[in-house]
């Protein structure tokens, strides 16, 4: 799979970044594997669970095999078992950091499918052809006002307690809190989109359409969504925005090889028959000047060889998360 990723993570109108995110820069031979993480509000150490996430994830999932949902779901329980841990450590020698959580959100393309994961209200979109395909389903109170017809989504946009999260990583997650899925439906040109909630304060679903499709490989995707939200939002924002370039490079690739080959070793057989052929003729020679005592000369043409040779949790609007 050959994918182009795009990041941001940004300080907004914050006074600290709490958001983070990893890889820092995806190169191509690295594993596909993308995490972003929103530190909560609340406290000032967001910015400690959003860091201890990103690396206790990376580190687990970067080395595991996964191959089924239920690898994948095994490797996120032992992601937050690690996360717990060092959460309660870093607790021990800075008490007031009791209370530290962050959101969460994940991404790892196996096998030509999308393994992803999120806690909170950051969010992960498939898109394609300018429409969003598939959308995670936050962790907050709007959202749960939205799926009880309480509230419309475009209220919810607007709402007092938007910012108010029912899910997030601390020492007292439970693994089912963590909501996971396995998206198999992959194609190229298609975009996946983590991100935080603050880069969707400008970065809205209006603008997938108008800016991502269609795909321009000459235009720096990052600059592009940072000119949006630079000056304009209050908040952190952070993304990894990836374009599906190839799902079949390296198969193509051997495809194009076979013919080639088989082409070689066609040509080496039948060079190998005429040689073989050739050498089983004889051809007479008799000399002009003695023709009573000429003599047979046998005479053959040597053979040639050729060798072939990858609870909820407030999120305060002016406060740190």
């Amino acid at each position: 799979m050959n994918i182009r990723a795009f990041t941001l993570n940004e300080i907004g109108g914050r006074k600290n970044l709490e958001d983070a995110i990893l890889p820092k820069r995806y190169l191509p031979q690295d594993i596909p594997l993308f995490i972003v993480c929103d530190g909560v509000g609340g406290s000032s150490f967001g910015e400690v669970a959003s860091d201890i996430a990103t690396r206790c994830y990376y580190n687990i999932l970067a080395t595991a095999v996964v191959d089924s949902e239920q690898a994948f779901k095994n490797k996120l329980d032992e992601a937050l078992a690690s996360f717990q841990q060092q959460v309660h450590d870093y607790i021990l020698t800075h008490p007031a950091a009791a209370t530290t959580s962050t959101t969460l959100a994940l991404l790892l393309f196996s096998q030509h499918n999308a393994y992803i994961a999120w806690c909170g209200d950051s969010k992960i979109y498939q898109l394609r052809n300018g429409i969003s395909i598939y959308k995670s389903k936050d962790h907050s109170l709007v959202a749960t006002l939205v799926a009880q017809g309480v509230i419309t989504e475009k209220e919810a946009l607007m709402h007092p307690q938007r910012n108010v999260i029912t899910r997030s990583l601390s020492t007292h997650t439970h693994p089912s809190d963590i909501t996971y899925t396995v998206l198999s439906d992959i194609r190229e040109d298609d975009w996946f989109l983590l991100c935080t909630d603050g880069l969707m304060e400008q970065f809205t679903e209006d603008h997938f359409a108008t800016i991502l499709f269609p795909y321009n490989p000459f235009s720096n995707y990052s600059e592009v969504i940072d000119a949006l939200c630079r000056n304009n939002t209050k908040d952190n924002y952070s993304m990894y925005l990836l374009h599906i370039n190839s799902l079949k490079k390296k198969v193509a690739a051997k495809s194009r090889l076979f013919p080639v080959l088989l082409l070689l070793l066609l040509i080496a057989g039948a060079w190998y028959a005429y040689q073989r052929s050739s050498g089983n003729r004889h051809t007479q020679i008799s000399s002009p000047m003695k023709p009573d005592t000429s003599k047979s000369i046998m005479m053959t043409h040597p053979q040639k060889k050729e060798a072939v040779q990858q609870d909820s949790v407030a999120k305060q609007p002016g406060k740190p998360h």
